[in-house]
């Protein structure tokens, strides 16, 4: 099997993303949408075939805790590139991004995450960092929902790592709903590092958001590991 994905799944990955980036760069140039380029792009036309072309199975529970009407921060632990195209798939919103400026020079990706206007972030910059979090603020303030990364980098032995607390600044000031995202089985597929991915099933929890004032006392540090020990218990209930 691994020897198949080797040989079709990837060359057929890479062509299928270089064809949903370019569509994705027409809708939102041609068209001037790039949240119809959200709406469609990545979770309806890329990540399913790019899941199906690499032997990766989607368990998803916890949809009915993501709200579209709702703007919301969903905050995900994020140990491998997998955890992409299942979080898009999964996650029935139309998703920004806060990634990281690295992938703006990158071709096709960094392309289109230009494109549909993303958020860059530069982490090793504390007031560029913060500059593009108050752009992650201003998009929730249209109503829009962000995708945050909360660890900042991908997790090196699949544990959670501490949560950086940029997200948590942005949400304790405009008390913004929280959501906690957990997946579980990406590392297992396909660790940081690997090349080759290993067949097999990637569960995404979605766990019941939560705001700021729900815990009055807590300051932005302790808001972040509050949210990390959320996304902890859904990946250990998968786990169970």
């Amino acid at each position: 099997m691994r020897l198949i994905i080797l040989l079709i799944g990837y060359p057929l990955f890479l062509v299928w993303t270089i064809i949903s980036g370019f569509t994705g760069m027409f809708i939102a140039a041609v068209l001037r949408s790039p949240q119809l380029t959200l709406s469609f792009v990545p979770g309806k036309m890329w990540a399913p075939v790019t899941l199906f072309l690499l032997g990766i199975r989607t368990r998803i529970t916890g949809q009915e805790h993501a709200d579209p009407e709702v703007p919301s921060i969903y905050v995900v632990n994020h140990s491998s590139f997998l955890d992409i195209p299942v979080c898009v798939m999964g996650i029935p919103v139309k998703l920004n991004f806060i990634a990281k400026k690295e992938l703006k020079n990158a071709p096709i990706i960094g392309w289109y995450v230009s494109a549909t206007r993303q958020i860059f972030i530069d982490r090793q910059n504390r007031e560029k960092a913060m500059q593009s979090m108050r752009k992650a603020a201003e998009r929730i303030d249209e109503g829009k929902s962000v995708l945050s990364y909360a660890e900042g980098t991908r997790s090196k032995d699949g544990e959670i790592k501490m949560f950086r607390r940029g997200a948590f600044t942005i949400a304790n000031e405009k008390n913004i709903r929280i959501v906690p995202v957990a997946v579980t089985g990406a590392f297992e597929c396909l660790p940081p590092g690997a090349f080759l991915v290993r067949p097999g099933t990637i569960h995404l929890t979605i766990g019941e958001g939560f705001r700021p004032s729900d815990y009055p006392d807590a300051s932005t540090e302790e808001l972040a590991e509050i949210a990390r020990q959320k996304v902890i218990s859904l990946r250990q209930e998968v786990l169970k």
